[in-house]
C-alpha cells in the first residue's frame, strides 16, 4: 500500500491538526543551551538538546520547576515539551531485543566488533548516558536494525498518520565515543520508553536515524533546512491544500516528549544514572501494559541482579566485582575472559552463575531479590524466579553461538530451569567453588574423587547431595542439556516417561547418589570440555560399546533406566526396540527442521537476506522431497489411527465386561 493509500484511510476530517510551528530563532536556541549548562550534561549533550526542543524559550521557563520523577534509586527530573522528531532515536540497546541479542562471549575468536556494549552513567551525577562503540557504522547499524524490527514488530505509522504521537517520549541524552575514530563524540537523544513511536515516525517520514545521528547531529544547518522543508510546504499550500500523505508526515513532524533535565539518586541506594534509567524502563515494559516475554523479562533482570550484586551497600561490599559481572553477563570475549584468570570452561561459568546467585544462604538471596524488585517491584520473588534468571544468563554465549536457533534454545532453557531448582545448590559456599575457582581450587579430578566419598557416605541416596555431588551435579547437568542430543529432558518428555515420571531434580540426585553416577557425570564433564560427544561409561569410566561395536550415546532414557535400579540393555525386539527406533524418527525430524533452518540462513551475497526467501527454490526438487514426507505423515498417521482404534476396542471391552455383558 503507498503512503497516499495509507494516508487516505485516516483522511476523513477528523484527523489531528497540529499546530502551524515555526523553526526557532538561533538566539533562542542559545539561550535554552545556556539554561541547560550546569545540569551535568555535556557540551555535546547541551548543544543537541536545545536545538531539538521547538519552542526554546517555553522549555526554558520550565526548567526553573521540573517535574519529578520518581523511580527506585531515585528521583529523574522532567520537562515536558515538545521534540523535532528529526532529532530523537530509538534506544539503540532496547531491551525489547533482549531475546535476540548476541554477546561477545560465544562470538569465538570473530569475537563480533559489532556487538554494542549497554550505555553507562556519564561521568559526575549528571542525567547523560555514554556507550562506546569502535566505529560509527557499528551505531548506524543497530540503530537501523533497531528501527525496521520495531517497526516490523510493533507497527504505529498508520495510527501516528492519524494522530500523531499521543503519549509522550521519555527522551535522555547519550553521548556516543568511537574509539577508533578521530571525532568528538556524537550527542544523541533517545528513547528510554517510546522506541516504537519514534521508529514509526521515522518511517513514515522516510528518516533514517544514522542520518538523524551523524548527519543532521552534527551539521545544525542541514537539520534546520530538512526541519523547515515540511514547515514551508504547510505555510505555502496551506493544511487543506496538503495531501493525506502529506498531513500524515505533518502531524509526525514533531513529538511531545519527557526530557530527563537531571538526576537526584537516593543516598542509601547508592545507584548510578544508567540503572534508574533500566529501572524505569523495567517498570514500564516488564510489567503491563505490555510485557517483552519471560525470557526477555528474565535477561532484564539478569542485568539488574548483576547491578546489585556488583555494587556495596552501607553494611556489605559488593559481592562480585566489576570484572566478574562482565563476565557473568557476556559482554566480554573469551580472550578477555581468560586474560581476567576467568575459567575457559562453560560448565564453569555456569557454575559461578548458579552459586552467586542462588547459592550463599539469605545473604545472597537478599541481593539478588532487590536486583529483581528494582525492575518489578515484586516484594517477594520466588526461588524459582531466581533459579530462571540465572539460566538466562548462563545461555547467553548458548543461544549466541547457536545464532538465537529457538528450537534449540526453548527446551533446553525448560530443562536447565528444573535441573537447577536442585535444593541442595543453596548450600554452595558463597566464597568460591571447589574446582575451577579463580588463582587455584581443585582439580576436575579431586572434584570426582570427593563427590565419590561423598556417594560412599551415603549422600545422596539418603536424601540430599553434599557439595561436591552438588557441584558436579550442576556441571554435569550444563552438558547433558545444552548437547545437541539431549542426555537430561524433563519429565513428561522423552522416550521414557511412560515408565519414569521422576523430576529432572530427581534423576540428577539418583545418578550423583551412585559411584557409577558420579564417574559419569566426571566423563560428561571431561567430555563436555573437549567438545566430544557423550558417552555412557561403565564403573570404571570405560566407554559402553555396543552390539555395532560403536560407543552408545548418552541419552535421557539410557540415564533414567541405568539410574532408576535397572540395568539397561540395548533391545532388538518388543516395545523398548520400538521406542529406540522412535527416538531416532523423532531426532531426524528435528535434524531436517534444522537442516531447512540452516538452508534458509543462506544469504544472497554475505550480509544479504536470505536467497531462498527471495529467490525460491527449484520446484521439482521440492516436490520431490514433499512426497516422500508425505509419505511418511501418511505412515505415521496409519499407526496412530491403529493405536487409536485399539484403545478404542480395549476401552469397549472393559465397558462391556463391567455390564455383566460377557
Amino acid at each position: 500500500m503507498t503512503d497516499e493509500a495509507t494516508a487516505e484511510l485516516f483522511d476523513d476530517g477528523t484527523g489531528w491538526q497540529p499546530e502551524p510551528y515555526a523553526l526557532p530563532r538561533t538566539a533562542a536556541v542559545a539561550n535554552l543551551a545556556a539554561a541547560l549548562f550546569g545540569r551535568g550534561l555535556s557540551e555535546e549533550a547541551v548543544e543537541a538538546l536545545a536545538r531539538a526542543v521547538v519552542q526554546p524559550d517555553d522549555m526554558r521557563r520550565k526548567l526553573t520547576d521540573v517535574n519529578k520523577l520518581r523511580v527506585q534509586g531515585g528521583t529523574l527530573h522532567i520537562v515536558e515539551t515538545r521534540l523535532w522528531s528529526a532529532s530523537v532515536v530509538p534506544h539503540p540497546a532496547n531491551p525489547r531485543e533482549y531475546g535476540r541479542r548476541s554477546y561477545a562471549l560465544g562470538a569465538g575468536s570473530a569475537a563480533a566488533p559489532g556487538l554494542l556494549p549497554e550505555p553507562e552513567s556519564a561521568p559526575g551525577d549528571g542525567p547523560e548516558l555514554r556507550i562506546r562503540v569502535s566505529h560509527p557504522s557499528v551505531l548506524a547499524q543497530r540503530l537501523e536494525e533497531a528501527k525496521q524490527r520495531l517497526v516490523k514488530e510493533n507497527p504505529l505509522d498508520d495510527d501516528i498518520a492519524a494522530e500523531g504521537v499521543l503519549q509522550p517520549l521519555t527522551v535522555i541524552p547519550m553521548t556516543v565515543h568511537h574509539e577508533s575514530f578521530a571525532h568528538r563524540p556524537t550527542a544523541l537523544l533517545i528513547t528510554a520508553d517510546g522506541s516504537s513511536r519514534i521508529s514509526s515516525v521515522h518511517e513514515l517520514l522516510g528518516f533514517l536515524p544514522a542520518v538523524i545521528a551523524y548527519q543532521w547531529g552534527r551539521d545544525a544547518r542541514a537539520f534546520r533546512r530538512e526541519v523547515n522543508r515540511w514547515l514551508r510546504l504547510a505555510q505555502k499550500q496551506g493544511w487543506d491544500s496538503l495531501s493525506p500523505a502529506e498531513k500524515g508526515k505533518l502531524r509526525a513532524l514533531t513529538v511531545p516528549a519527557r526530557v530527563v533535565v537531571g538526576f537526584v539518586p537516593d543516598v542509601r541506594a547508592g545507584v548510578r544514572f544508567h540503572t534508574a534509567v533500566r529501572n524505569f524502563i523495567g517498570l514500564t515494559h516488564i510489567r503491563p501494559p505490555k510485557p517483552y516475554g519471560s525470557a526477555v523479562e528474565n535477561e532484564a533482570k539478569g542485568d539488574a541482579v548483576l547491578d546489585s550484586l556488583a555494587e556495596p551497600t552501607r553494611s556489605r561490599p559488593a559481592r562480585i566485582t566489576l570484572q566478574e559481572k562482565r563476565w557473568f553477563a557476556g559482554v566480554i570475549t573469551e580472550q578477555e575472559a581468560a586474560e581476567e584468570g576467568f575459567s575457559q570452561h562453560w560448565d564453569v561459568r555456569a557454575a559461578e552463575i548458579v552459586r552467586t546467585l542462588l547459592g550463599g544462604g539469605v545473604g545472597t538471596t537478599r541481593r539478588v531479590n532487590a536486583g529483581i524488585r528494582s525492575l518489578t517491584a515484586k516484594q517477594r520473588p520466588r526461588r524459582e524466579d531466581r533459579v530462571d534468571i540465572a539460566v538466562e544468563l548462563i545461555l547467553r554465549p548458548v543461544r549466541t553461538e547457536k545464532n538465537n536457533a529457538l528450537q534449540y534454545t526453548r527446551p533446553r532453557r525448560a530443562v536447565l530451569q528444573r535441573a537447577y531448582r536442585l535444593p541442595e545448590i543453596v548450600d554452595l559456599p558463597a566464597d568460591a567453588l571447589l574446582e575451577g575457582a579463580i588463582g587455584g581450587g581443585q582439580s576436575l579430578e579431586e572434584l570426582r574423587d570427593a563427590a565419590l566419598k561423598e556417594a560412599a557416605e551415603g549422600l545422596g541416596a539418603s536424601g540430599r547431595l553434599g557439595i561436591a555431588q552438588t557441584e558436579l551435579a550442576v556441571k554435569a547437568a550444563y552438558y547433558m542439556v545444552t548437547a545437541d542430543t539431549m542426555a537430561l529432558q524433563t519429565e513428561g518428555s522423552g522416550a521414557a516417561r511412560a515408565e519414569d515420571s521422576r523430576s529432572t531434580v530427581g534423576v540428577l540426585r539418583a545418578m550423583l547418589s551412585q559411584q557409577r553416577g558420579v564417574i559419569q557425570a566426571y566423563e560428561v564433564v571431561r567430555a563436555g570440555r573437549l567438545g566430544s560427544p557423550l558417552h555412557e561409561v561403565d564403573e570404571e569410566g570405560t566407554p559402553v560399546r555396543t552390539a555395532e561395536g560403536g560407543y552408545r550415546e548418552l541419552t535421557d532414557a539410557l540415564v533414567r533406566h541405568t539410574y532408576n535400579g535397572e540395568t539397561f540393555t540395548a533391545a532388538a525386539a518388543g516395545l523398548p526396540a520400538a521406542r529406540a527406533r522412535w527416538a531416532t524418527v523423532t531426532k531426524s525430524v528435528e535434524n531436517l527442521g534444522q537442516a531447512v533452518q540452516h538452508m534458509a540462513a543462506v544469504p544472497v551475497y554475505e550480509g544479504g537476506e536470505s536467497l531462498v526467501e527471495r529467490e525460491g527454490w527449484d520446484v521439482r526438487a521440492i516436490e520431490e522431497v514433499r512426497s516422500g514426507i508425505d509419505k511418511i505423515s501418511r505412515k505415521l498417521a496409519d499407526w496412530g489411527d491403529l493405536q487409536h482404534a485399539q484403545n478404542n476396542e480395549e476401552e469397549k471391552d472393559v465397558d462391556l465386561d463391567a455390564a455383566g455383558l460377557w
